[in-house]
Order: C-alpha cells, then sequence, then structure tokens
C-alpha cells in the first residue's frame, strides 16, 4: 500500500519499534552523523533529533538503512517478488522495449500506468518562500565529517529538465550550501545533469531543477544510482508503491514536483557562470574526497510542509543508508542488467565497498574470454560505472559470500593472465583516486578457464561432475555419517 508520504512511514516505523526520537538538541555539524553511523552500523533503526542546533527543522537519518525497512517502505512484499515484476517488466518476447516502459512512453503497456498524475495542490507547497525570501541556513543541514568545509543536502532527488524531450531527468547527489540562496551541485561529469547543461549552455538558457526531499520513500529508492539516465524516475517511483506519484507544478520554474514531498528547492543553473568549489566532502566508504568545480544553482523558491521533516543520508565507513539502498535497488533491478548482459547469472555491490566501487559478477560461460567481454559490458552499466574492481566468477558461486568468491579468485585466477585494466569516467568520490585524471578499473577473471584460455588445459566433464554430485546427495543417508 503506498504512503501518504514520509509522516504516514514514519508513524508505521514507530509502531514497528524501527523509529528511535533524539529529544536532546544535537549540533548537525558532525555530531548528528557520528550518532546516526554508529546507529547504522549496529543495523539500528531510522532515527528523528528532534531539536537540532540552529534550525527549528526536525531532522531524520538512517531511513533506510536495512533491507527490512527498504521492504517495508515497498508495502511489506518480499524483495523477490518486486524483483519478479521487474523480471516480468523486462520480459524480451513483449513487444515494447523495456526502455519504453520504464521512460513511460505511449504505448508503454502496465508502466504506463505508473506516470506522475498532476495535481493542482499539494502539501509541498503549504508553505512558499520566494527571492529574498529563501534562506537555507534555516535548514538542518548536515556536516558529514570534520574535514566538510560546508554543510550540505544529502538526501535529495535532483530533476533537471531534458530540454529536448521534455522530461524530468533525476540524479542523488549532495547539494553543498555556498549561501542564503546558493548551492553547489556536487554531481558526476559523467551523470545526467552534466549531460543536460552542456544541451542548456548551446541554447543559452539556464537549466532548470528542484530538489526534492521527503514524500514517499518509493522516490528516493527509485533515484538509487542503478537504472540508465533515460528513465523517468518519478515513474519508477509509481512502479514501486503500485500507485502514481501526485505532482504539481512548481513555483518558480517549469518542472513537476511530487504533491507530498517534505521540503521542495527550486532554482536554475546558469552554465555561463563559473563554477564553484565542492568541498572537500566525506565520500562513500567514510573518506574525504578531493574539493573540485562544480556548476552552482541559484536557488530561486522553497517550498515545504507546515511542520516539514528534513531527512538526510549520512555518508561513512559502510554500512549506511545510501549504500544499503543501492545494493538493494541493484538487486531489484537485476533482470533489466541481465536483459543487456544475457549470460549474467548474479551479482552483488558489497556493503564493503561502498556498493559502488566493489561488484562481482557470476556467468554462465560457453566460450573464451567471456569474462572480459562481460565486464566491459558492465562498466557501461550505470550500477557498476565506477567499480574499480571487478570480480567474474562461475555461475555456481554465491556472490554475496565473499568467502567463495575469494575462494574462486584462489582456485582460477593467475594475475599474469587474468587480470586486465580499463580507464573510464573519474570517480569524484574515490578518494585514492588521482584528482582530474580518468579512473582506474580492474577485473580479475576467476572463472574456470577452458581449451585457449590456459595451454595444456584439461577439459572439465561438467556434466559428469555434476551427475556425480547429485548421486552422492540422494545416497547421502544411507552412508550412516549424520546430516550432510
Amino acid at each position: 500500500m503506498p504512503y501518504r508520504g514520509l509522516a504516514d512511514f514514519l508513524e508505521e516505523l514507530g509502531h514497528a519499534g524501527e523509529l528511535a526520537r533524539v529529544e536532546t538538541e544535537v549540533d548537525p555539524r558532525a555530531e548528528a552523523a557520528e550518532v546516526t553511523r554508529r546507529i547504522a552500523a549496529a543495523g539500528g533503526p531510522a532515527i528523528i533529533f528532534r531539536r537540532v542546533t540552529g534550525s527549528d527543522t526536525p531532522l531524520l537519518a538512517n531511513l533506510l538503512g536495512t533491507e527490512a525497512r527498504i521492504a517495508r517502505a515497498l508495502g511489506g512484499r518480499p524483495l523477490d517478488e518486486i524483483a519478479a515484476r521487474v523480471g516480468d517488466l523486462a520480459d524480451p518476447n513483449r513487444a515494447e522495449g523495456w526502455l519504453g516502459r520504464l521512460a513511460g512512453t505511449p504505448g508503454s503497456g502496465g508502466f504506463g500506468a505508473a506516470a506522475p498524475r498532476k495535481a493542482r495542490s499539494g502539501p509541498a507547497q503549504q508553505v512558499v518562500r520566494l527571492g529574498r525570501d529563501v534562506d537555507l541556513g534555516e535548514l538542518p543541514l548536515v556536516r558529514s565529517g570534520p574535514d566538510e568545509t560546508a554543510p550540505a543536502i544529502t538526501a535529495a532527488t535532483l530533476l533537471c529538465l531534458d530540454p529536448a524531450e521534455e522530461r524530468p531527468r533525476a540524479v542523488r547527489c549532495d547539494l553543498a550550501l555556498l549561501g542564503p540562496d546558493r548551492l553547489a551541485a556536487c554531481w558526476a561529469e559523467s551523470d545526467e545533469p552534466a549531460r543536460l547543461l552542456h544541451e542548456y549552455r548551446r541554447l543559452g538558457e539556464p537549466m532548470p531543477v528542484a530538489a526534492v526531499l521527503g514524500g514517499d520513500p518509493a522516490l528516493a529508492l527509485g533515484a538509487a544510482p542503478v537504472l540508465g539516465p533515460k528513465v523517468d524516475v518519478l515513474a519508477v517511483a509509481g512502479l514501486l508503491r503500485e500507485k502514481p506519484l501526485e505532482v504539481v507544478r512548481c513555483r518558480s520554474v517549469g518542472l513537476e514536483v511530487p504533491a507530498d514531498a517534505e521540503i521542495v528547492i527550486e532554482g536554475r543553473v546558469d552554465p555561463g557562470q563559473p563554477p564553484a568549489e565542492s568541498g572537500p566532502r566525506c565520500g562513500p566508504l567514510g573518506y574525504a574526497v578531493a574539493s573540485r568545480p562544480v556548476p552552482v544553482v541559484q536557488v530561486t523558491a522553497v517550498t515545504h510542509r507546515a511542520n516539514p521533516i528534513f531527512p538526510a543520508m549520512i555518508p561513512g565507513p559502510p554500512p549506511h543508508e545510501a549504500c544499503v539502498v543501492t545494493r538493494t535497488m541493484a538487486r531489484l533491478f537485476a533482470p533489466l542488467v541481465k536483459l543487456a548482459v544475457p549470460e549474467l547469472v548474479d551479482f552483488d555491490l558489497p556493503l564493503c565497498g561502498g556498493a559502488r566501487q566493489v561488484a562481482f559478477m557470476s556467468i554462465r560461460k560457453t566460450y573464451p574470454g567471456q569474462a572480459r567481454r562481460v565486464a566491459m559490458a558492465a562498466w557501461t552499466r550505470r550500477a557498476f560505472e565506477f567499480a574499480k574492481l571487478l570480480v567474474v566468477v562461475d555461475e555456481g558461486v554465491d556472490v554475496r559470500d565473499a568467502a567463495q568468491v575469494i575462494a574462486a579468485v584462489a582456485t582460477h585466477a593467475d594475475p599474469g593472465r587474468d587480470l586486465f585494466s580499463h580507464q573510464g569516467p573519474p570517480d569524484p568520490l574515490d578518494h585514492a583516486a588521482t584528482p582530474g585524471e580518468l579512473s582506474h578499473r580492474t577485473v580479475i577473471d576467476a572463472t574456470s578457464k577452458l581449451p585457449g584460455e590456459r595451454a595444456g588445459l584439461l577439459p572439465v566433464d561438467r556434466v559428469a561432475a555434476e551427475a556425480i554430485h547429485r548421486q552422492v546427495t540422494d545416497r547421502w543417508p544411507e552412508y550412516g555419517l549424520g546430516p550432510e
């Protein structure tokens, strides 16, 4: 059942014992982040800080910090059931393409019904502040670590308008505070908003943007960096919640935003304006990421509920909310990845890599060099774009069991033969990378080798091996050796 808004979901979490309320005053400049990290590391509840220094707005953290709360946010259904629905969407036998269905284009079948519906008004605009009345300093923006030079909005879904297709595009990125009405948009140069900004530069026009905070948690889940840049995230949220989002027109820019949002920050990015420095900022592994030049958002309006709650995603040493969301949503949308990479059996974005910089993949291998081909295909998918270590294993290996993956590396990988590298777009959140240079990615081919990959290799009779395995399993009780 879809939620009427964030408060509706929080009420359910409270009844389930999944919400903690902190009544003592907490400083959002690193103190709130440290509290959140300790709770997240223990798999603890969502947290509301009722009294935040310098702001009258409560601060919410760790909302979707566990798979159980993500499942609850999606109606309490098993995640595998939701993945099966996505698999039906990705069925290649359906006449229309899956990208068209995700984009909500005409003729897109059942998915088109998830496209957002327009409303005349909504709680997100109960209070409207325009022009000189805007003061972002009134919000409880957080510093996630002592090295950060400015507080930031860390849980917003940033919507931009594609000028060619007149459709919204979305990304989740930090928005660092520059002044009462200015923000630094810390997206990556390979993110869709960066491409759109080039289009607006060519048109000689500012790019409208809207940062959405709160509302039905399905929006934050749909905006996880898993699907491609052309996907309509508002429609994805409608698919996940099994009911379309209601949207209202922004007050100062030509975008539509969820009517049930807690806070919406509207603005424009002038492509001719000089960039600002982004940080340093805290990265997905808890280390400081070097500052870099990023575009500036000139805020034109802030709208919100009468009594809003300000959500934040606190980065740090995993596990933390952002990486749990990314890993879980990658699992839900795995059928779409498999559609593009047919030999892919399963994959995982382990939390130890922030669900970003390390990936394990299992494949159904049938020819020499297939692991390399799969790795190159994977790097074109958004979920694996910044995976600097990709380990490819055989289909019988459980990619969610790191011990099995490492055992496959020990058994099948030779460093002189089975490691290869690739260069791709810089990862702005990789603290180990050299700023301003292309990022290096490495693949370990830990699959069993076929003739042609290793000289003198004797082929393995896999059919015979599987047959004897089944035979011993079936006869195990006869051996009198106890439970297997």
